[in-house]
C-alpha cells in the first residue's frame, strides 16, 4: 500500500505535463482486486466505448475512484464498499448490465440503497472519465485554449442584425 504522502495532493496532479496519465501503472490502494474489477466493469457500462472514443475502462476511471477514495473519508470508503457489494449481489442474481439498468431507473429519485449508490457511482465515473486524456481529448475533442487576436462574430441566425 502506498503511503498517503506518495499520492498526488490534488486530482489535477494525476496528469503528467505531457498529457499522459499516472494511472497507466497505478497500483490500487483502496479497492481489493475484486472491487477494482467490479467497479471497472460497472463504470464501463455507464460510459462504454463507442465509435467516438474509448470507454471508462480505458480512461482508467476505477483507478481514479480508488485514488479519490484512498484519500477520502472513512464514511465515504464504507459507502463504496457497501455499494459495490450491493451491485455484486444484484449482478450475481441477474447481470452487471441488468444491475445498472435496475439502479438507473431510480436515478432521478433514488429509493433504494442500490439506487442511491448508482448516483454516486455515476458521478465518480463521469468525473474520472472527463478529467482523463480519453474523456477530454478523445471524446470531447478539446484542443486547449487558443490565443485569439479578435473576437469571432456570432454565426447564430437569431443574433444577426437586420
Amino acid at each position: 500500500m502506498l503511503p498517503l504522502a506518495a499520492l498526488p495532493a490534488r486530482p489535477a496532479d494525476i496528469c503528467n505535463a505531457n498529457g499522459g496519465s499516472r494511472f497507466e501503472n497505478y497500483n490500487f490502494v483502496f479497492f481489493t482486486a475484486a472491487e477494482a474489477e467490479l467497479a471497472a466493469s460497472l463504470m464501463e457500462i455507464i460510459i462504454p466505448a463507442d465509435q467516438n472514443s474509448p470507454g471508462a475502462q480505458q480512461a482508467r476511471t476505477a483507478a481514479f475512484a480508488d485514488l479519490m477514495l484512498s484519500t477520502g473519508s472513512e464514511a465515504e470508503r464504507k459507502s463504496w464498499r457497501d455499494g459495490l457489494e450491493l451491485f455484486r449481489r444484484e449482478a450475481t442474481r441477474t447481470s452487471p448490465d441488468a444491475a445498472i439498468a435496475k439502479a438507473a431507473q431510480e436515478e432521478e429519485n433514488p429509493r433504494s440503497d442500490l439506487g442511491r449508490f448508482f448516483v454516486v457511482l455515476k458521478r465518480m465515473t463521469v468525473d474520472g472519465y472527463y478529467t482523463s486524456e480519453v474523456g477530454i481529448h478523445q471524446d470531447l475533442k478539446y484542443q486547449g485554449n487558443e490565443h485569439l487576436t479578435s473576437s469571432p462574430r456570432c454565426t447564430h441566425a437569431e443574433h444577426k442584425r437586420g
